[in-house]
């Protein structure tokens, strides 16, 4: 019976595996309700061969289904799975990488923003890439909003620049820092010029990945501040065949608020 249920389990988290995937090639085209469908039957055979032996599946399957856990809202069962994946033995550094990073949006998430950039921290001891950039890059910029020191938060980006300058998420972090030192400077040259900067930044990140949700928000958010409600209705028009996950920083009644304030 345990081989069986061995078997089983592997199965169903490869299903669930595979129904994610397709789920997020749906979403990617706008196909929302549809996209929706497949994430929560993913969710189910997720369900299911964890009941059937948790460890039975590869650490990839778990964090898959982690990361799905956390963006349809269920963060503490995904911090659950996470930290008795982290008690497995011989895990890859790749494994204790996507580990990290993925706890520490848990850790944003909640509210604990030191620890998550902590965690990510040390993921990044491990070696750099685009996602750890992206991530901690945006982490850096949340904590230069709370605290009003803004050159940890450029140090880092501009670090991610160089690594990459056309990636959409690093672009995003950049415009949402200049945009937020615009608003700490307050009225005059100084600002005007950061705001400029900002929505350059927004612009590449864009053309980069047209359907980047922050990407949409905070640019239309400018265009309507600056009396281009035509530009910012032209952003927004997406924004019924956008899927927003629970780890979104910018929500759907954020989304549908702005639509409704620019009219």
């Amino acid at each position: 019976m345990r081989v069986f249920d061995a078997a089983k389990s592997a199965y169903n988290g490869n299903r669930a595996y595979h129904l994610q995937v397709d789920a997020n090639k749906l979403a990617g085209e706008g196909k929302v309700a549809q996209a929706k469908e497949k994430y929560q039957a993913a969710l189910k055979l997720y369900d299911e061969a964890v009941r059937q032996g948790q460890g039975n599946l590869a650490p990839n399957i778990l964090q898959a289904y982690t990361l799905l856990l956390m963006r349809e809202d269920e963060f503490e069962k995904a911090r659950t799975l996470l930290e008795d994946l982290s008690k497995r033995k011989g895990l890859s550094d790749a494994d204790w990488v996507q580990l990290r990073l993925q706890y520490s949006i848990y850790l944003w998430h909640t509210g604990q923003l030191d620890r998550a950039v902590e965690t990510m921290q040390r993921a990044a001891a491990k070696g750099m890439n685009g996602s750890i950039y992206g991530t901690l890059g945006m982490y850096w910029v949340d904590k230069a909003r709370q605290t009003g020191d803004f050159g940890p938060a450029l140090d880092f980006n501009r670090e991610a620049m160089d690594y990459d300058d056309e990636d959409a998420s690093t672009l995003d972090n950049m415009g949402q820092l200049y945009e937020a030192m615009a608003e700490a400077e307050g009225p005059g040259e100084q600002a005007d010029a950061y705001r400029a900067q900002a929505k350059e930044y927004y612009k590449k990140a864009l053309k980069q990945k047209p359907r980047q949700i922050t990407t949409i928000y905070y640019l239309a958010r400018m265009l309507h501040r600056e009396g281009d409600d035509a530009g910012a209705r032209r952003l927004l028009s997406v924004k019924d065949t956008l899927y927003i996950s629970a780890i979104c920083p910018v929500t759907r009644e954020m989304i549908d608020a702005l639509a409704a304030e620019i009219g």
